[in-house]
Formats: C-alpha cells, sequence, structure tokens
C-alpha cells in the first residue's frame, strides 16, 4: 500500500494549481496527483478556439512538462480512475486495485459531458467536447467534412460553431431557448449576439428540441426534430452542459448537493479534505451563499487556496468568479454573477466596435457585470466598484458615459 502526505485527485487545472502551491510551501512532504486522463495536466481553455482550429501547438496546451514534476518531486499517476474512497482510514482505491493512503486530500475531480440519450445517440459521427482526446477526435472532422450541427446554445455551443465557421463549415445551431446563451445573460443581449451570429452566417434553430439521430451504416447523418424535420449533417456536436463528478464523494458519505459542499476554505465535512474547481459547491461570503461555477478562472484560484490550506496556511477563497470567451470578434468578460439581478443597466449601447458594459444589479447592488469589447483599464474599475458592493441610490447613473466610472461613487 502506498502513503503520501497530499494527495490530490483530478488533473485539471484545480489540481494542477494546488499541487504547485503546495510546493511552493512544503518541498519535503510527497505530493501524488491522479488523473483519469492519459496526459499530464493541461488547459480546457482553447480547445473550442485556437487548438480546434489548429492555430495553437498541442504542446501549449499543457500547464507544465514533464521536468516540471520531476524537479518538484510530484507523481502523477495518468489514466486511473479511482474507485472508492474510505474517509475512516484515509485511503483510495485505484482501478488499478492500487491502494493509496493519504493525510491530506484535495477532490478536483472535475465534471463530465452531458450526453443525450435520444435514439441513435449511439453512432458514430456524434462527439462531446470536454477533453483533449474529444477535440483531437472532432479535428479530424474538420477537413474531411462540410456540414456540422452543434445542439446547444450556450458558450461552448458558440464557440464551437465561430471556430468551424472560421475554417469554412456550414455550422448550423439547434437550441431549446429562444436565443443564443439564454441560460447565461440577459434577453435584450442574448438577442444582439443571435443576431450576430446569424449574420456571420451561422444558420440558427430556436426554440426547437431534437427527438433522435438518424444514420446510414452506424454513422450519423442527420438530427431529427420533435417536429419531425431531419437536419442533414455530416458529423454532430453535443454541447449540453456539464453534470459534476459527486459520485465517488457521495459513496466516502460526503455532503453534495448538485457538488461537493464546501466552505469558503474548501473543506469538506471530513477533516483534511477538500474539494475546489467545476465539482466544488462553495459558500462565497460575497454573496452569502453556495455557488458552483465552471470557469477555468475559479479553478486555478480555488486549487491555489486548497493547496495552501492543506499545507496549513489557511486562507479563504473570496474572489468573484471570473469568465472569458471570444466568438469571432466578439471579447467577452463576466465578473460576478448573473443569476441573480432585478435590473440590468447598460453603459454604451449594443455595438460591437465600442463595445459596452452592463451591470446586473439586485437590489440596488452591483453582483456582476459583463464586458464586450470594452478596455481593460475600464473593465478593472467596474470590477473594483462591484467588490465594494454599495448600495446605489441612482443605479442609471452607471449609463452615463459622459463622467468616468471612477468619479461616479
Amino acid at each position: 500500500m502506498e502513503t503520501t502526505d497530499y494527495l490530490i485527485i483530478g488533473g485539471g487545472p484545480a489540481g494542477y494549481s494546488a499541487s504547485k502551491a503546495i510546493r511552493e510551501l512544503d518541498m519535503v512532504k510527497r505530493v501524488v496527483l491522479v488523473t483519469n486522463e492519459t496526459h499530464l495536466p493541461y488547459t480546457r481553455v482553447p480547445l473550442t478556439k485556437n487548438y480546434l482550429t489548429g492555430k495553437l501547438d498541442r504542446n501549449h496546451l499543457f500547464l507544465s512538462n514533464k521536468e516540471f514534476y520531476n524537479i518538484n518531486k510530484i507523481q502523477v499517476l495518468t489514466g486511473q480512475n479511482v474507485l472508492s474512497l474510505n474517509t475512516g482510514n484515509r485511503t483510495v482505491e485505484l482501478e488499478d486495485k492500487q491502494e493509496i493512503t493519504f493525510d491530506h486530500l484535495l477532490l478536483a475531480v472535475g465534471g463530465r459531458a452531458r450526453k443525450l440519450t435520444i435514439s441513435g445517440a449511439d453512432l458514430e459521427g456524434i462527439y462531446y467536447l470536454r477533453t483533449l482526446d474529444d477535440c483531437e477526435n472532432i479535428k479530424k472532422q474538420i477537413d474531411n467534412h462540410n456540414r456540422v450541427v452543434i445542439i446547444g446554445g450556450g458558450f461552448i455551443g458558440c464557440e464551437i460553431a465561430a471556430s468551424f465557421a472560421s475554417k469554412g463549415l456550414e455550422a448550423i445551431i439547434i437550441e431549446m431557448g429562444p436565443f443564443l446563451l439564454n441560460m447565461a445573460i440577459d434577453e435584450e443581449t442574448s438577442v444582439w449576439i443571435t443576431d450576430y451570429f446569424a449574420h456571420h452566417g451561422i444558420k440558427l434553430m430556436m426554440n426547437t428540441t431534437v427527438a433522435s439521430f438518424v444514420g446510414v451504416n452506424g454513422r450519423v447523418t442527420g438530427v431529427e426534430t420533435k417536429e419531425g424535420k431531419i437536419i442533414p449533417s455530416d458529423f454532430v456536436i453535443v454541447g449540453i452542459g456539464v453534470i459534476p463528478n459527486i459520485e465517488l464523494a457521495q459513496q466516502a458519505g460526503l455532503k453534495t448537493e448538485k457538488g461537493i459542499v464546501v466552505n469558503e476554505y474548501l473543506e469538506t465535512g471530513a477533516n483534511k479534505i477538500y474539494a475546489a474547481g467545476d465539482v466544488a459547491r462553495f459558500y462565497c461570503p460575497f454573496y452569502e451563499r453556495q455557488l458552483r461555477v465552471e470557469h477555468y478562472d475559479v479553478a486555478v484560484k480555488q486549487g491555489r487556496i486548497a493547496g495552501f490550506n492543506m499545507v496549513g496556511n489557511k486562507q479563504a477563497f473570496t474572489d468573484l468568479p471570473y469568465f472569458f470567451s471570444t466568438m469571432f470578434q466578439l471579447k467577452v468578460m463576466m465578473y460576478g454573477t448573473m443569476s441573480e439581478h432585478n435590473q440590468v443597466v447598460r453603459r454604451g449601447d449594443l455595438n460591437l466596435s465600442k463595445g459596452f458594459i452592463q451591470f446586473y444589479l439586485e437590489n440596488d447592488r452591483i453582483n456582476g457585470f459583463l464586458a464586450m469589447n470594452r478596455s481593460l483599464e475600464e473593465v478593472k474599475v467596474a470590477n473594483s466598484l462591484t467588490l465594494k458592493h454599495p448600495i446605489l441610490n441612482n443605479p442609471s447613473m452607471l449609463s452615463d458615459e459622459s463622467k468616468d466610472l471612477k468619479t461616479l461613487f
């Protein structure tokens, strides 16, 4: 039986960031990182964008090379699923039946693509983009095919559609809702972005539900809607969300609620066991409620905090969630949360070249903002204003571009 001081399960940005943080404070005790992927930790951010289109070299995906792990004495076990976790004797069992006993444990197990279980879902040519291997398989389709159907009009679906269009493919997005990104942002902005995508040649089918996949000789040839319409396609991408990998935590008796429940220190209810990244449902002091955020920036920062806490340098995760996306000429940055608001105040018009910032307020307090093609300096001011969390007597002042944001309050 193997023994380690620090055990990290998950090879994404949270797990990697935790291993780096541990080594900043403790270069002596043993660190083991277990990942079910066959690769060293890498970033998923370019998978829907520059790497998918061939603009980024594969080596630039990896967060560090083998030498980094050797120098820092971080043992990485690749291609290993963790079958069970026993919090009593502090042991995990791996797929190869190897057992590892730990002192501190981080669950950075992330999530998996939500699958469609409709008729024809097992046909060849249907892809989900979550991992590097997924992306490699999809890249092989680009040069050999002309038409792709993308199911799901969220950020993943929109980024993929924009990437395919840049490669000359005919892309069709099928979305259950009335507009693109309708689950993430307000209706008026969603309508504007939907029109923008249509203007760029993306074919859109809104308010449409997929009933089944159709195929010939075991390969998909199209998508059938609930109305019985067949949409021909050379291949299909499904991007309908992520399911957090909470099964291991559930089996171990840890508290879960659409994620692994942790406090602001990323601690579970079990001693010296933490969770971070996409799977963590963490307490946010700023909003005074639990959140689960599937953003790269959050995973990196939470992993770092968890690593420090595992060594004994106790810190709380208090940062606002941050997310960015690029689609055609749209450069989107989102801070805070947009899910809880009863007022939206826009600074600037819905305009591509000049851009805009819009603030999402709840009871006259800014909960978050979206910046589209605006300067980084203005974004930093907006972020500072959000962090102050003041009650605004006149929120409409935010829209007055004749006044600098710095001087408004």
